[in-house]
C-alpha cells in the first residue's frame, strides 16, 4: 500500500507492490499493516483506491467503514470496497488476515462485464461486514495460506499468474455462495444487472458533476426507465435516488475528513451556489452540512 494525502483532502491509500503489480492482489496479515505504519498514519482515516477482503482470526474490535462502526470477532469477514473511506483503530486485539485487490483484477470489473461467469459474484450486494461459520473459516484460511505460498514463489510467469488467479476466483465464488445464503435470493435479470453494474460504473466516473439520470442515460444508450428497473431490481430504489445517495455520502466523507469549507465543498460537488447544496444536502441528511461536521467532530 502506499499513501498520499492531498492538501484538504481525504488522504488516499493506493494498491502498491511492484513485485505483484500483474496480478493486482497482495496477501498481508494485520501484523504486517501495524508493524510498518506509525500510530498516527496507521489510525487515520483513508480513502481505499483497492479492495479488501478481511477475515478476523482471532480476538475482538471495530473497523470503521463510512461512518458506520462494525463491531468485530472471531469468523468477521469485512468488504471495503474501491472508493470508501475506511478507519483503523490503534490498541486493537483482533488479529485477521487481508486481501488487497486491484480493481482490475476483480472478475466483476468493467472489462469482464460481458462475462456470464462475472455476473454469479454479485459483488454489488455483499455485505460490508459478515461472520462466516467455522467451515468457511477454515475453507478462507486454507486459500490464504494457498495463495501466500504461491505469492512467495510467483515468478511472473504465465504459468504462476493462471494459476493463481484461479484459485483466488475459486475463493471468491465460494464467498459469493456465502453471501448468497445470507439473505433470501432476489431474482435480477442478468441483463438489468448488467445495466446497474454499467450505471454505477459511470456514476462513479461522474456523480461530481452530473447529478441528471439523463446525462447517465444517454451515455449508455438506454432510456431512463430502463436504468431505474435495473436500480429497483438490485438496490430497491430508483436510479435518482442511488445517484443522490452517491453525493450525500461524499459530502459527508468530505465533511468529515477534509477540511473544504462548504463553499469549496459544493463547488467540488457540481453546485453551481453553496444554498443549492445545503438545501440539498439537508433533504437527504435531516441536518445541514455544518451540524453534520460539527456532530461528528464531537463524536471523535
Amino acid at each position: 500500500m502506499s499513501s498520499q494525502p492531498p492538501a484538504s483532502m481525504i488522504r488516499k491509500t493506493h494498491f502498491s507492490n511492484s513485485r505483484l503489480n500483474a496480478l493486482g492482489i497482495e496477501l498481508l496479515d494485520l501484523d504486517d499493516i501495524r508493524n510498518k505504519l506509525s500510530h498516527s498514519h496507521y489510525s487515520r482515516p483513508e480513502r481505499v483506491d483497492f479492495e479488501l477482503l478481511m477475515l478476523v482470526t482471532s480476538g475482538q474490535g471495530v473497523h470503521t467503514v463510512d461512518f458506520t462502526d462494525w463491531q468485530l470477532s472471531t469468523g468477521s469477514l469485512v468488504v471495503v470496497r474501491q472508493g470508501q473511506v475506511q478507519q483503523w483503530h490503534p490498541h486493537q486485539s483482533f488479529t485477521a488476515e487481508l486481501i488487497l485487490i486491484d480493481p482490475t483484477a476483480l472478475p466483476g470489473s468493467v472489462p469482464l462485464i460481458s462475462s456470464k461467469e462475472a455476473a454469479l459474484y454479485k459483488r454489488l450486494e455483499w455485505r460490508t461486514c459478515s461472520t462466516l461459520d467455522q467451515a468457511m473459516q477454515k475453507e478462507f484460511s486454507n486459500s490464504f495460506r494457498l495463495l501466500r505460498d504461491d505469492i512467495s514463489r510467483f515468478d511472473n510467469s504465465d504459468l504462476e499468474q493462471a494459476l493463481f488467479r484461479h484459485q483466488f476466483q475459486t475463493l471468491l465464488l465460494r464467498l459469493a455462495r456465502w453471501q448468497r445464503d445470507l439473505v433470501p435470493p432476489v431474482v435480477v435479470h442478468q441483463q438489468g444487472y448488467k445495466t446497474y453494474r454499467l450505471f454505477q460504473s459511470l456514476l462513479e466516473q461522474h456523480f461530481a458533476q452530473q447529478h441528471s439520470l439523463k446525462f447517465y442515460a444517454d451515455r449508455l444508450g438506454y432510456s431512463e426507465s430502463t436504468i431505474s428497473r435495473a436500480s429497483h431490481s438490485v438496490e430497491g430504489r430508483s436510479a435518482k435516488a442511488v445517484i443522490d445517495s452517491r453525493i450525500v455520502l461524499e459530502a459527508k466523507r468530505l465533511l468529515v475528513h477534509s477540511d473544504l469549507s462548504v463553499a469549496e465543498l459544493s463547488h467540488a460537488l457540481g453546485f453551481s451556489e453553496a444554498t443549492n447544496f445545503i438545501k440539498f444536502f439537508r433533504r437527504h441528511a435531516g441536518v445541514t452540512p455544518l451540524l453534520f461536521r460539527q456532530q461528528r467532530a464531537i463524536r471523535k
